[in-house]
């Protein structure tokens, strides 16, 4: 199998080094991989007809210069989306792939959400800046391939609050306490799921603020079997 990465954006969430281990893990399960520091491969999608997966590591920042850190666009979206559509697969995590291309409502509409805040660290205006917080991510579809024999665990980390599509096929969600924002107690938000968008595949995970999450057993192999599922769209 062929796996395409788009690797950049800000340096200060360091997508180089997901990159390398992701790359790692996917060579070890027989991808082939490419990777890019830009995305103007897609305005060629012919180009990467023969890809199964495709993966954006691309770091976004808070700034609102987003251009500066390098933007998708429209015929690098509209690339992406004709290659997924046709059966590429498009596999991801957290900000990377949840919060890139902020400008882009249709690449958001592929992926199936939107990140929003990780209360209590963001939005900044409402709470003291803090990132990282104890939550619990519960396993909500056990017969699922991607998470089968994966219990329910606890991770500290940011929790992402994000906007999603009601269509996604949700696998692993989280609880919001009201300890930081009242008035979002009790909501459970997905964090991990999987969709389809035409005839590609489609699977994401929110969890990845730091390469030590994913290092995590559970969420690598949530991630591995994700990558292996999207990818085997085109021959399914």
């Amino acid at each position: 199998m062929k796996a395409v990465l788009f690797v950049g954006g800000w340096e200060g969430h360091t997508p180089t080094h997901f990159s390398d281990w992701y790359e790692a893990l996917l060579r070890d399960n027989g991808f082939s991989v490419t990777v890019y520091d830009t995305m103007e491969p897609l305005e060629r999608p012919e180009d990467l007809a023969d890809v199964d997966l495709i993966t954006p590591i691309w770091s976004s920042a808070r700034s609102g210069h987003q251009q500066e850190f390098g933007n998708m666009t429209k015929p690098q979206e509209d690339g992406m989306l004709k290659l997924v559509a046709n059966g590429c697969g498009i596999a991801g995590w957290h900000g990377h792939m949840g919060d890139a291309f902020r400008d882009r409502p249709t690449y958001h509409f592929l992926i199936g959400g939107q990140f929003v805040a990780h209360p209590p660290g963001w939005p900044d205006n409402l709470q003291p800046r803090e990132d990282y917080i104890d939550y619990d991510v519960t396993i909500c579809k056990p017969d699922d391939p991607i998470v089968k024999g994966i219990r329910s665990f606890r991770l500290r980390s940011e929790q992402y609050y994000m906007l999603v599509d009601p269509s996604n096929d949700v696998l692993a969600t989280t609880t919001f306490s009201g300890d930081h924002l009242w008035w979002i107690e009790g909501t459970v938000i997905p964090v991990v799921w999987k969709r389809r968008w035409d005839k590609g595949r489609v699977f994401y995970c929110s969890i990845g603020h730091e390469l030590d999450d994913l290092k995590v057993p559970q969420v690598t192999e949530i991630i591995r079997r994700g990558a292996l599922w999207a990818a085997e769209g085109k021959s399914a």
